[in-house]
């Protein structure tokens, strides 16, 4: 019987780790500045350092704007009436692999892309209400004005830039056709 108690004790405490491992990998994220109402989708409020879980929905309100700072170092900001979800993020900081899917339901979103997309942009997807796109080391803005119009704007750098910094390009899909944006500075719509 002694044993018995002992065998069930250390399942008990495996099974607790495991939970407390499962929970604290979940962390991808923090709130690097918030300005006005920013709150998640269990409609608690987001200030300045607030942890952004795995799943999670940003939501801003009119006259607010937030910027999240990703494991990765890619970093979105938020523009007023926006809603963005985490659908997935998943990052090996050793070989700076993974893959990172959001979600802009509505509203503006600026990307600055990280670690997660240099090597292939489809590891980087950002989906809005009339399409799809995949970046590779780059500046984008995505504005979803409606469930019938997206306009997507690569702000760069460019293949011709004086930085020597590596161009980046957008990978933009409506479900039926793609188009790659390489020229910082052009936007293309994509409708419904």
């Amino acid at each position: 019987m002694d044993c018995f108690k002992k065998i069930f004790l250390l399942i008990f405490l495996l099974i607790n780790a495991n939970a407390v491992n499962a929970s604290t990998s979940e962390f991808i994220g923090v709130i690097g500045a918030a300005i006005g109402e920013i709150k998640n989708q269990n409609n608690e409020k987001l200030e300045n350092g607030s942890k952004i879980f795995y799943g999670d929905t940003i939501i801003s309100d009119s006259q607010s704007n937030a910027q999240i700072l990703f494991l990765d170092q890619t970093v979105l900001t938020l523009g007023s009436d926006t809603e963005l979800t985490i659908d997935e993020f998943i990052y090996d900081p050793e070989s700076h692999e993974g893959s990172f899917v959001s979600n802009v339901k509505s509203g503006t979103v600026k990307f600055i892309t990280g670690q997660i997309s240099n090597k292939n942009p489809d590891n980087l997807e950002v989906k809005f209400p009339s399409g799809t796109l995949g970046a590779r080391g780059t500046e984008f803005v995505v504005l979803s004005e409606s469930n019938d119009k997206s306009t997507v704007v690569l702000l760069g750098p460019g293949p011709a830039n004086s930085l020597g910094m590596i161009p980046g390009n957008l990978i933009l899909s409506d479900g039926i056709t793609s188009i790659n944006i390489t020229q910082p500075g052009y936007e293309a719509m994509v409708t419904n």
